[in-house]
């Protein structure tokens, strides 16, 4: 069968999908290297993007481990994947949501990404599937860095077509995980998703670093000003 996983044996342990262990580790050396590009500024969307992609390679090492270790935690070792991965997509929701203007309309969309993101994980942790996790990924990608972002950029933020085409270079691993596409047990559907959402992250850490880029130009700009 084309989902049965791949076991082996090392140093005595019963260990599991290999292959989903390297691209969960890509996905977190990526979001380190991110992490490290991105400068601490003390508010605003770079911020959150940095806080974001701290928490997806937190989400991404344990996803490894997780996969890796299944014989020894079941489901439960994939908690702390699960937990990390719901408050990274916060933290890029969070991201768009900086942009907007109005404080009332900013409330709304910041109360309606907590409360869903609480709703799903813990429908997720009650009943012991990812697939809760899975969609409040999918909402808060097309929704915030989707539809929301697209709004800004029509307004001239130009650096949202990134996040844009993240969520479309991500949206083929929807459909490989719900429909459980494996194209071969050394690249099943994880391993293929995965790979989907490494090209989404990269997007994304062009648009944080074009955001990044700006701002410092800006900062500079306001200090040559101040000093005139």
């Amino acid at each position: 069968m084309l989902d049965e996983k791949i076991t082996f044996d090392f140093l005595n342990l019963h260990l599991q999908e290999p292959v989903a262990l390297l691209t969960n580790w890509m996905m977190c050396a990526f979001s380190i290297y991110a992490y490290s590009q991105l400068k601490n500024i003390e508010k605003g969307d770079v911020l959150n993007w940095r806080s974001f992609f701290l928490w997806f390679s937190i989400s991404a090492f344990f996803g490894g481990i997780g996969h890796l270790f299944f014989q020894y935690l079941d489901v439960y070792g994939k908690f702390p994947n699960w937990i990390a991965t719901t408050i990274s997509g916060y933290y890029a929701g969070n991201a768009i949501i900086t942009h907007i203007t109005y404080k009332a309309t900013k409330k709304k969309y910041a109360s309606f990404l907590v409360i869903k993101s609480i709703v799903f994980l813990l429908a997720a942790l009650v009943s012991l599937k990812f697939a809760f996790v899975a969609i409040d990924a999918i909402i808060t990608y097309i929704m915030f860095c989707g539809v929301l972002a697209w709004r800004f950029y029509k307004k001239g933020i130009t650096e949202m077509k990134y996040f844009i085409c993240g969520v479309m270079v991500s949206l083929p691993s929807v459909f490989i995980f719900f429909l459980n596409i494996n194209p071969h047990r050394w690249l099943n559907k994880d391993d293929l998703s995965h790979l989907f959402l490494l090209g989404c992250i990269y997007c994304f850490y062009l648009g944080a670093k074009k955001r990044m880029e700006n701002k410092t130009i800006l900062v500079s700009s306001e200090k040559m000003i101040a000093h005139i």
